[in-house]
């Protein structure tokens, strides 16, 4: 038998003995009044300690469980945080190009694939006709010069980026003048050849579009010239590398202006 069970037989052989004594004497002796009062008392305790525990779990599994939604509404939270973040990059971007480049932004497009390492001559983004892209398209970021769009589907276009090898763009050399024509090189560089000086040209100076080709707006940064090359004794016109002030491997976002 159970220790448990044997004080509840104690327990109730005290109260039978109780009420048979309150019969035949009238009044319970206070010795055994306090007999019986005492396990009657850890009774109630031991009654009273259990709902307290109870109650206590269930608090503890509410708690748990709000613990839990606040965690999911926290994450929620963030992501949305994060989205409001990156739509702001997004305005600052295209308000920066219609200031310093061209006012003739159409549209911004997520880069979804190209080539790999530094030397990205093609990016794909992830718009095409179905949002106005049309072949042709300027292509740029604020910090400079990114390429063109070549072909179009319906979701998706294809971009020459300035480093492809066939990609011709005519630049001038900023606040010195000049006409040229850039094209792609190795080594992440880019060339600029049968380029007419109208000052010397110097490592450091700013190249930029011109109007010669007529394709891109006039001003954008193309990039820093990194050497200029030896001249020909029998040729006037100038060659030079210039380093592109875009990094093409990091791009995500890019900016897509009017045809010209």
């Amino acid at each position: 038998m159970s220790s448990l069970l044997r004080a509840w037989y104690a327990f109730l052989a005290l109260c039978l003995f109780t009420v048979a004594v309150t019969a035949f004497v009238g009044r319970v002796p206070a010795e055994l009044t306090a007999a019986v009062a005492l396990p009657h008392d850890m009774l109630k305790r031991a009654g009273t300690n259990l709902r307290l525990t109870i109650e206590n779990l269930t608090d503890r599994r509410d708690l748990r469980a709000e613990v839990e939604r606040l965690t999911t509404t926290v994450a929620t939270l963030e992501q949305e945080q994060r989205y409001l973040e990156l739509e702001v990059q997004r305005l600052e971007q295209v308000l920066e190009v219609r200031r310093v480049q061209s006012p003739g932004v159409v549209a911004t497009a997520p880069v979804i694939g190209g080539g790999v390492g530094p030397d990205v001559s093609r990016l794909i983004i992830g718009i095409g006709t179905s949002s106005g892209v049309q072949v042709g398209m300027p292509v740029t970021v604020p910090q400079g010069l990114v390429g063109i769009v070549t072909e179009v589907t319906s979701t998706s276009a294809i971009v020459r980026t300035v480093v492809d090898p066939q990609s011709r763009v005519g630049v001038s050399v900023r606040e010195r003048g000049g006409q040229g024509v850039i094209v792609g090189d190795v080594a992440d560089l880019l060339r600029v050849t049968r380029f007419i000086e109208s000052e010397d040209v110097q490592v450091g100076d700013l190249v930029e579009t011109s109007s010669y080709g007529g394709l891109f707006p006039i001003g954008v940064l193309v990039g820093t010239v990194q050497e200029v090359l030896p001249p020909d004794p029998n040729d006037l016109r100038r060659s030079f590398l210039v380093r592109p002030s875009v990094d093409l491997a990091t791009l995500r976002e890019v900016v897509l202006l009017a045809p010209q």
